[in-house]
């Protein structure tokens, strides 16, 4: 297919989890480079703006990619907002009944967006979602985010992860939380390598039991890491139980994202389950050992020697379920602490411990 011509003012719409959102930027950054002349906005959930706006400056040495909030901040009309953006191309990665509605509004020429029930009318360019003649590919998510420009012609590179990586200071920005910044003075000056862990789990499925991440932790620490335990909006219950079995500088302060950002950037390893943060970790260039049980790794976890997953390869699994059905729950309960630092030993290099 001929690469369309040249477009001025281009709107990409990827709303919802941050997870996604982190994925699908390697395509908003091949977009930005496909077609230098153009402005570009970016549709974002009002939550993650600041950190994308943060990780969109480093990767974006030009600038020219602007964040835009949803909802709009300072009341602004949505409609007036889609429509004042004179838009000549929008690509729709959501998909979603009214992020298509917003992609027709807009009155943009060309509209892109995958060919899904109720979505597929508001797209002038329609693309297979996962499919190739009709037949249910499974692959990961990143390449499937980069179809679209593929459909628009354009010559794009593989995925790679890491696209905001870029060195980190020890000392935090001061515009940070003062208690963040003092607690990091404290950890940074520990030995060994540094171990972010977070097992955050917005499905209840995705959780790893509190006592087998204490015993993780504490392994991390008589092999002399430096690890740290970071708990997120939604972790009281399991912060409570980590509380109960550790000491008490086993975990970090509250921090906002772009604080968790730049805690990431810190580590030598990210360990956690199928959440958003480890995803920004492997945008920062950070090696990742991920927990999987109900969702697919083969979809979600880089194909990387840096990126490596850890199942117990139960029949029923992957599911996408959002609680288990299973007695025991033995795809994630059955994970031992022992299988997960084997995964970090390899994804350092050290082979199994």
């Amino acid at each position: 297919m001929r690469p369309y011509p040249p477009f001025s003012r281009i709107l990409l719409i990827r709303r919802k989890a941050l997870g996604d959102a982190l994925v699908t930027m390697r395509a908003v950054l091949e977009v930005v480079r496909a077609w230098p002349d153009a402005s570009v906005d970016l549709v974002i959930d009002r939550p993650f703006v600041d950190l994308l706006v943060g990780l969109t400056r480093r990767a974006d040495g030009a600038g020219r990619l602007r964040v835009l909030s949803w909802p709009p901040q300072d009341g602004k009309s949505w409609l007036g907002v889609l429509r004042s953006g004179e838009y000549d191309l929008v690509i729709d990665w959501l998909g979603s009944p009214r992020t298509a509605l917003w992609t027709i509004m807009t009155g943009a020429p060309v509209r892109v967006g995958y060919d899904l029930p109720r979505r597929r009318w508001a797209y002038n360019i329609k693309v297979p979602r996962n499919q190739v003649s009709g037949r249910d590919l499974r692959g990961f998510a990143g390449e499937a985010f980069l179809d679209p420009l593929r459909c628009l012609g354009v010559a794009v590179s593989p995925w790679l992860a890491g696209f905001a990586a870029a060195p980190v200071p020890d000392q935090a920005p001061a515009e940070f939380n003062d208690n963040y910044r003092t607690w990091l003075n404290s950890w940074i000056r520990g030995s060994g390598p540094r171990v972010v862990m977070m097992m955050s789990a917005t499905w209840s499925a995705k959780g790893w039991p509190a006592a087998h991440a204490a015993q993780l932790f504490l392994q991390l620490r008589r092999r002399d890491f430096n690890p740290i335990l970071v708990t997120g909006p939604g972790d009281e219950k399991l912060e409570t139980e980590l509380r109960r079995l550790l000491p008490e500088d086993a975990i970090a302060p509250p921090t906002n994202l772009p604080e968790l950002a730049h805690l990431l950037g810190l580590a030598r390893v990210f360990v956690g389950t199928d959440c958003g943060p480890r995803h920004l970790a492997a945008s920062l260039g950070v090696p990742t050992v991920t927990l999987f049980g109900p969702t697919d790794p083969v979809g979600w976890n880089p194909a990387a020697p840096s990126h490596v997953s850890v199942g117990t390869d139960e029949e029923c699994s992957p599911c996408d379920l959002a609680d288990c059905p299973v007695p025991g729950h033995p795809c994630m309960m059955d994970l031992t602490p022992g299988m997960v630092m084997d995964a970090v030993d390899r994804v350092l290099g050290e082979g199994p411990h």
